[in-house]
């Protein structure tokens, strides 16, 4: 008999009443009610939209980052060009004197030989750097690339003398040649 009773109140079936739910259509189906305080609907709402709020600033500073970074780049890459004009306007400097000391030791034979070399030797370091001598002998004079230092006779408006070579690296004009212009007399 007791397993009798025990096996019936297995088979029993409770029936729980929702409090919350009464009055409504049990068939309908709903959703689930929430268990929580309203407070603490309240703060995860809060919690949500301020997660939200910080991906987006996040983003943002993300960005400005990558951007300064592109900036801080392209500001070295600036300074790095503006040192190696500044290098490469000495060596054209020492060029220079190199020149006009050879033109004055043309006596000795060795010795301008040597300073032939030392020349040669400062061009082609000039041309491995990307420096393009300005060739302006007998070419029309253009305010752009070369300065004019005086005027002379021959043909008008073309370059009659060279007193100091110009120079382009790549695109940007380095010196502008010196130069005497034909005053067309």
């Amino acid at each position: 008999m007791i397993e009798n009773m025990e096996n019936e109140k297995k088979n029993r079936k409770v029936k729980v009443i929702d409090r919350r739910r009464v009055g409504l259509n049990d068939d309908a189906p709903s959703e689930e009610p929430s268990l929580k305080p309203s407070y603490v609907e309240q703060l995860e709402s809060k919690v949500s939209r301020m997660e939200t709020a910080l991906r987006s600033k996040m983003e943002e500073l993300e960005d400005e980052a990558a951007r300064s970074r592109e900036r801080v780049a392209r500001d070295a890459e600036k300074r790095f060009e503006e040192k190696a004009d500044a290098l490469l306007l000495d060596v054209l400097d020492i060029l220079e004197t190199v020149e006009r000391a050879a033109k004055l030791v043309s006596q000795d034979p060795t010795t301008r030989e040597g300073f032939e070399l030392l020349r040669q030797s400062l061009e082609r370091f000039l041309e491995k750097n990307g420096l393009e001598k300005i060739s302006a002998l007998g070419e029309d004079f253009d305010p752009n690339m070369m300065e004019a230092l005086s005027m002379a006779p021959g043909p008008r408006g073309k370059v009659v003398e060279i007193f100091q070579n110009g120079y382009f690296r790549g695109d940007k004009l380095l010196k502008p040649a010196r130069v005497v212009v034909g005053s067309g007399g």
